[in-house]
Parts: structure tokens; C-alpha cells; sequence
């Protein structure tokens, strides 16, 4: 196909409008091209020149153009002349031409009233003003009638008769286009809908578009059907989408249709060759391609807007101009009076150039690596390097070193080119967070120029980097010797105190690498990083540290001891302990730590001596938590220390219990506990040293009467109380306690009532079940032999219990006394007094 390439033109328009109409800032938008063009060459050009064209129809196999001098031309899609097809249908200028669906047949219409129904090989004429002509889809079908429509101040349906001649009905107005069994055409003021199956007009469709307008008075709507239901109508500046639908509430026999609003339903794209106002200078005028977008059943979104040059393009001649498409095959035609224009949807090169020509580098390549696929002559690595080129260019290398990995992907060469490139800007820094580790991975040296950076000007990010990038990515030697360097001149470049920290860790880190562990485990333990304990952990590095464990304490306790612990093996207990002997808390946590697992019984006693030097209000807990230890010690170092609730938990357990029994009374005056002291040991002996010891004080008698009631005799307390002694308040506790003795007193005996009357009952319940008869019937069996108890007379001369007594039980069961015998050793039988079945006796009887 000879193609010319037509260059068009972006057309910016105006994003934003008030509502008002006030005159506003413009923001300009630059649009997207979605079509390219190219004039249709090889016999058009001369066709055209020597006759304009006026109309046209599309076929799949060919396009059919209506000239002035009255001439239809078959021309395939590639511009070549179809002379064979090709006649002079009419004297004037035809004004419409109709194929049908299979591309046998046509029909086209001029000013001269005349009809032509032709096919490709043979012309049928027939004398018939008309200016618009359509031919039925099922025209080749036989017994179709062979119809067509033509319109000029009357619609007129033709169809052949059964003897071949055409008749013609009158139906109402104009253009019309046949879509199955509907007919559209239109008037100056509105489009009607004629139904032919039912003769009638089922719906009017006014135009939406100011109707006093020149321009709006000549040209003519032009329609395209969506599907069989829809219908979209573009007259001069509007659109109007149409849908006919069944009416339900017709009560006319034959089918009725109405015209509906169909808000719900939005198409993509609808493209509408048509006009729009522009301002005209110079008396120049523009063609202009426009692709709406529509938002709701009002307004449209502007996608594209095309400025096509061409000839015989005034403003005369705009409603000479005609569009139409292939819509399968995605490709359209213009038809201007000597341009023939062939449009075609952008492919994915033809929007990348697009990008590229408009310097928008970034959607280009987003673009082409989305649509890589679909490239046939671009390359995306190429945009890609051109967008990062141009950025590099304008000093934005934080934005081009986060899309190399878009660019660069998995292509090694080009990643280490712009490391190269980064490091020759002296912004290397900007690569961190986007070189590859793996897939690919690059060499050593573009790994070691990030980290020198990294170290020279951000120590903490030189720290993150070792951290995470894998040791076998650079050189851990020469990294740790230009670390080392960066500490040692700290004099001329000074450091803060987070970047030279952050330098030692990295210094440590490095030093794992290289196995180098008694470096980087006194570095840890300088800086007190809490990451020693783990390093030593992973590398079982206990040995290299255990002469260091006050230091180790000094980072985190906690840690230090589970380390210990762990290791126990390792370093003797003792050997720890002396260690720690100037960190007394230190040790108990250890030995508390030894006990948990239990173990290090050997160190107890050591314990209680640390508890009471350090921990005094831990040593009695651990005292009763803890079962094995010398009292004896532990009694001699809490009475030098004079601690004396331990000494009576000591003495208590040593079996001193009157000594233990005096410190609480005498020492402490804890009345109170020394009445919890005797009522757990609960001695008799006790109690009476406490009463003895009690009433030399009168405090003493009134709480050992109100708690000890219980256990103690309060008339032994009471008669050992001294006559002289002054009590207050022990009338009234008297009283209390009489009070308190006579309900005790009345509890009992209503309690013993209870009981009695319960056991009344349960025993009388008892004797009437006694009493109560048992029924022994024919069907009733031994529970031991199975064999029915009574016997009738027929069944007692054979069977051996017959004439043998019965015995029945309290529950209802009932024997043979011969089943209830058990045999003995000695050769005896006994009888057995108790149910077999209620107690699970298994008993044989007597044989």
C-alpha cells in the first residue's frame, strides 16, 4: 500500500472553565495522539483531482466514493481502482451510497432522480428523485423482496414485486439507514424511527443543538448504529445516544417500541466526525480530529484532538467531509472533496515516539516497559537510558538512581556503567538503596566505591551497608583497612560521636568477617553493644571472654548470667564467684540463676551470708523457699545481725520453738504473731507459755481472748490473770465471748436436730422398703443360673431344682439356695448371704 505519512499537529485546549463564564487562567494540557494517518495513495490522487468526491460507503472487501460528476468508484483499502465495478451511475453529484453486508450489491442515490441498485458486474437503474438512499442487510436473501430506501421530500420503501417489477411505499421523510427491521431518517427538526413489520413510527428524536446557527441549518446528522438496539447520533455539535426497547405496556397487538435514556450504559470510545466553533484568523480554517470520552449522559471528556491538513479544507466545504470505519479491523476513513485519509489506532512504537518527540522521557519508558511485547522497532533499554541520560544531564540523580532498576534490570554491564557514571558526578551515595545484591551481581569495586563514600561523608550509613550486604559482595580487607585509616586521622577530619561509634561497630562487624573474633569482641564489649552476647552465642566464643565477666556484667546482667549458665562447663562456679567478688548482687543473681535449675546446693550457706549483707528483705522468702542449708550458720548470722523474724523462722524449724516462742513476746511484742506462731505448730505446751507469758500484760489478755478463743480455754486464761491488773474493756469481751460461746452452743444443738431427723427419715424410709412384698412369677429366673425360679409340673420331674428352695433379697432379686454356695479349699460349700448381682459375686451354686 503507498502510504504519504501526514504529520499532525497536538492541539492544547483548556482544562478548566468557571461556571460563571468569568474569564480564567488557562492551563494547557498537551494530548495524546490515538490516531495516525496517512492519505490513501496508488489511483486516488488522480481520481480526485480530475473529480471531487462526495460520498462514500465502507465495506470489509472494498470502499465504494460518490463523485460529483456522478460516478461510484470501487477502490479496495490499499487506493487501487476496481475499473471493472467502476461506473458512472448518475449525471450529478451523488448524494449517498449503501452496500450490503455481504459486499454483492449497492445502492447509491444522486440529484439527478435517480436510483442505481447495482452489483459489482451489472447496473439496474430506476427514475426516482431521491437525495438518501439505504439498502436492506438481507437484500442478496432470496424471497427478501429485494428491498431498499430512498428519501427525498417523501421515505419511500421499495421492494420487488412477484412478477420483478419494484413498487414503492410511502413511509414519511429523508436520510435514512436500514439496521434490521428499523428504519432511521431525518427531517430538519428531528429523527424519526418508522418499525416496518408494524408500519408505524414508534419515536421522534429532537436535536439537542442550537437549530438557528448557519452552519447547524446544512449540515446533515450523521448515525451509527452501537448494536442492534443502539443508535448514536452526531448532528453539528451534539451527540445523542438512542436505545429502543420493547414497551410493556402496549395495548396494541402488534409489538410497540419506546425510545429510552440508558444512563448505565457508556462506551469507551465514540468517535463523531462533525464540527466545532473555532476562532478564525487570517480566513484561515483547520481541519480538526476530536476523540470524546463521554462522562455521563452530558458531558464528554476531551481524549484527543488531531489538526489534519487538507485540501479544499473552508468554510464552505465542511459538510462536504465524511467519516466511516471498520470498526473490527480498527481502521477509519476521511473523505474530504480531493483528500482520501486513511486513520488508524497508535501502536506502541508510534505512542512511544510520540512521548520521545514531546520530551515526556519518563512515560516513554514506563510505557515501553509495560508494553515491551507489543515493540516491534524500539528497544526499552534504549528509552530507558536516554530518560536516565537526560536526568543525569539536569543534576537529578536521586530520581534517575531509583529508576535503574526499571532500566538496568538484570543487565550487569549497565548497571556497573552508571555506578561509573554516579561516582564520576561524585554522588555515588545515591546508589545505596538500589544496587543489586543478586541477579545481578556486580563486582567488588562498585560495591567498595559506595562503602569509601558512605565512610568519608555518612558513617552511619556506612555502618547500615555492612551490615546488610553480604561480606563476599566487596573486600572486608580493604574496607577494614580504610575503616581503621578513617579512625586513625580523626584528628584532621574530626568525628561526632554517632559517626565514630557507628565506624567501630562497622570496625567489629568487618572484624567477624574476616574471623578476626578477640577483635570485634573487644570492640563489642568497649562499646557496651549489647550484640557481644549474641556474637559470642553464634560463634561459641565463651573461652575468649570468661576472664572478662565483670565487664560483661556491666553491659546487661541478664545476659551475662544465661551466659554463664549456658556455659557452665566451662568455668568453674567458684572460679565466677571470686570474679564477681566485688559485685555482691552480681554473684546472687548467678547463684539465684544456679538454684532455679537446681543446682549449686553447695552455695547456699554462701547465699544466706550474701542475702544478709545485701538483700535483707529477700532473706526470709528465700529462707522458707529453700529446704537445705545450716541452720545452725544461718541462726548465728541472723542473730549477729539481729534479724529477728528469720531468727524465729530458724529456731521454729530447729525445733527451739519456746525460744522462738520468747523473741516474738518479749523481743518483738508481736502478740499477734506469736499467736500465728502457736497455731501453726499447734502444741498445747506452746499455747500455755504463750497465756503464761500474755497475762503480764493487759494488751496481751484482750487479743490473746478475742483471736486464741479457739484453741485456748479462755477460763484458763482468765483464772491466771493477776487480781490488781486493771483491763479495760474485759467485762464487755467477757460478755462477747459468752455470747459468742452460747451461739456455738445453739448451732450444735440445732445441728444435731437436723441430724437426727435426717436419720428418723432415712430409717424409716429404710423399713417400709423392708416391708414391702416381693413378686415371684413362672417367669422369673435365678440370677445365677438363668433357669426360671418356680416350676411347673411338666418341667419339675426333669430339672435338677426341682423341690429346691428359693431365696429372695432385699433387692428384689432372687436364687436358688443351691446357686448361692461357695465352694472352699477344704471341699465344703457356705452359703452366701449377700446379692450376687448387686455385689458381683460370681457363684457356680451346688452341683
Amino acid at each position: 500500500m503507498q502510504e504519504e505519512q501526514i504529520d499532525t499537529d497536538v492541539v492544547q485546549i483548556d482544562e478548566e472553565e468557571k461556571s460563571d463564564r468569568m474569564e480564567s487562567d488557562i492551563e494547557e494540557t498537551l494530548l495524546e495522539p490515538r490516531f495516525k494517518y496517512s492519505r490513501i495513495l496508488n489511483n486516488v490522487p488522480g481520481i480526485l483531482r480530475k473529480d471531487m468526491a462526495t460520498c462514500m460507503a465502507v465495506h470489509d472487501k472494498f470502499v465504494a466514493v460518490g463523485s460529483r460528476s456522478g460516478n461510484v468508484y470501487i477502490i479496495d483499502h490499499f487506493g487501487s481502482l476496481h475499473p471493472e465495478s467502476t461506473a458512472r451511475h448518475h449525471r450529478c453529484s451523488v448524494t449517498k451510497i449503501s452496500i450490503d453486508p455481504t459486499g454483492s450489491y449497492f445502492v447509491s442515490c444522486s440529484q439527478d432522480a435517480r436510483i442505481s441498485v447495482a452489483g459489482i458486474t451489472s447496473f439496474e437503474f430506476a427514475q426516482i428523485a431521491a437525495r438518501s438512499v439505504a439498502i436492506d442487510p438481507d437484500f442478496t436473501k432470496r424471497g427478501s423482496g429485494h428491498m431498499f430506501v430512498s428519501g427525498e421530500r417523501n421515505l419511500l420503501l421499495h421492494y420487488r414485486t412477484f412478477f420483478g417489477n419494484y413498487r414503492e411505499k410511502v413511509v414519511v421523510y429523508m436520510i435514512i439507514i436500514f439496521e434490521t427491521h428499523t428504519r432511521r431518517y431525518y427531517m430538519k427538526l428531528s429523527t424519526l424511527f418508522y418499525f416496518r413489520n408494524a408500519n408505524q413510527l414508534i419515536a421522534l428524536v429532537q436535536p439537542t443543538h442550537e437549530k438557528q446557527s448557519t452552519f447547524a441549518i446544512k449540515v446533515r446528522p450523521s448515525h451509527c448504529w452501537i448494536n442492534n438496539k443502539t443508535l448514536a447520533i452526531g448532528w453539528y455539535d451534539t451527540i445523542s445516544i438512542c436505545v429502543i426497547i420493547g414497551s410493556s405496556n402496549s395495548q396494541a397487538t402488534d409489538i410497540s417500541f419506546t425510545l429510552s435514556d440508558d444512563k448505565s450504559c457508556f462506551w469507551k470510545e465514540i468517535t463523531v466526525f462533525g464540527m466545532k466553533k473555532a476562532a478564525v484568523q487570517n480566513n484561515e480554517c483547520e481541519m480538526v480530529l476530536a476523540l470524546l470520552e463521554p462522562e455521563d449522559s452530558s458531558t464528554f471528556n476531551l481524549t484527543t484532538e488531531d489538526r489534519i491538513e487538507m485540501c479544499t479544507c473552508d468554510r464552505g466545504n465542511l459538510t462536504l467531509f465524511h467519516m466511516s470505519s471498520v470498526p473490527h479491523e480498527n481502521v477509519y476513513f476521511l473523505l474530504g472533496c480531493q483528500e482520501f485519509i486513511e486513520a488508524q489506532p497508535c501502536s506502541a512504537d508510534d505512542r512511544v515516539r510520540w512521548y520521545l518527540e514531546n520530551d515526556l522521557l519518563r512515560d516513554a519508558m514506563q510505557y515501553a516497559n509495560e508494553h515491551k511485547a507489543q515493540l516491534e522497532h524500539l528497544d526499552p533499554v534504549d528509552i530507558g537510558r536516554r530518560y536516565l541520560n537526560s536526568l543525569t544531564k539536569q543534576k537529578r540523580f536521586a530520581e534517575a538512581a531509583a529508576n535503574l532498576k526499571a532500566v538496568c534490570g538484570r543487565q550487569k554491564d549497565l548497571w556497573e556503567y552508571y555506578v561509573n557514571e554516579f561516582e564520576r558526578n561524585n554522588v555515588v551515595l545515591q546508589l545505596a538503596k538500589y544496587l543489586p545484591v543478586r541477579d545481578p551481581q556486580l563486582e567488588p569495586e562498585c560495591y567498595q566505591c559506595v562503602l569509601i563514600a558512605a565512610l568519608h561523608n555518612h558513617p552511619v550509613l556506612f555502618y547500615n551497608l555492612v551490615k546488610v550486604w553480604n561480606p563476599d559482595l566487596f573486600r572486608v580487607g580493604a574496607i577494614t583497612d580504610m575503616a581503621m585509616k578513617r579512625i586513625v586521622h580523626e584528628n584532621v577530619n574530626p568525628l561526632s560521636e554517632n559517626d565514630a561509634v557507628a565506624i567501630y561497630r562497622s570496625l567489629s562487624r568487618l572484624y567477624l568477617y574476616e574471623r578476626k573474633y578477640d577483635k570485634a569482641l573487644m570492640l563489642y564489649i568497649m562499646l557496651n553493644d549489647k550484640t557481644v552476647f549474641q556474637v559470642i552465642e553464634k560463634y561459641h566464643l565463651f573461652d575468649l571472654v570468661k576472664n572478662d565477666l565483670t565487664k560483661l556484667m556491666a553491659i546487661d546482667t541478664n545476659l551475662t548470667i544465661r551466659l554463664l549458665i549456658e556455659n557452665a562447663g566451662s568455668l568453674p562456679t567458684k572460679t565466677i564467684l571470686t570474679q564477681l567478688a566485688i559485685y555482691p548482687k552480681l554473684q546472687l543473681a548467678y547463684l539465684n540463676t544456679l538454684f532455679e535449675r537446681n543446682e549449686g546446693e553447695e552455695f547456699i550457706d554462701f547465699a544466706i551470708g550474701l542475702y544478709a549483707e545485701n538483700e535483707p528483705q529477700l532473706l526470709l522468702p528465700f529462707l522458707r523457699k529453700t529446704a537445705i542449708y545450716d541452720i545452725a550458720k544461718a541462726i548465728d548470722i541472723c542473730e549477729k545481725k539481729q534479724y529477728i523474724n528469720e531468727m524465729v523462722y530458724l529456731l521454729g524449724r530447729s525445733g527451739n520453738r519456746m525460744k522462738a516462742l520468747d523473741l516474738l513476746v518479749n523481743k518483738l511484742g508481736r502478740i499477734d504473731s506469736a499467736i500465728d506462731f502457736c497455731r501453726e505448730n499447734d502444741d498445747s505446751d506452746l499455747w500455755n507459755s504463750l497465756v503464761d507469758a500474755a497475762v503480764k500484760r493487759p494488751d496481751h489478755i484482750m487479743e490473746l481472748l478475742n483471736t486464741a478463743g479457739k484453741y485456748v480455754n479462755p477460763l484458763n486464761i482468765i483464772e491466771k490473770i493477776p487480781e490488781q491488773m486493771n483491763i479495760p474493756g474485759l467485762r464487755n469481751l467477757l460478755v462477747t465471748i459468752l455470747r459468742d460461746y452460747e451461739l456455738l452452743v445453739q448451732m450444735q444443738r440445732g445441728s444435731l436436730q437436723v441430724t437426727e431427723a435426717d436419720s428418723n427419715q432415712l430409717f424409716a424410709k429404710y423399713l417400709s422398703n423392708r416391708k414391702c412384698s416381693t413378686f415371684i412369677g413362672f417367669e422369673q429366673h435365678c440370677i445365677v443360673c438363668r433357669i426360671t425360679v418356680l416350676l411347673e409340673r411338666e418341667e419339675s420331674a426333669d430339672c435338677r431344682h426341682a423341690n429346691c428352695d428359693i431365696i429372695v433379697y432385699d433387692c428384689g432379686h432372687s436364687a436358688h439356695i443351691r446357686c448361692t454356695y461357695i465352694p472352699h479349699s477344704d471341699g465344703q460349700t457356705v452359703m452366701e448371704s449377700r446379692c450376687p448381682m448387686c455385689y458381683g459375686l460370681h457363684l457356680y451354686g451346688k452341683r
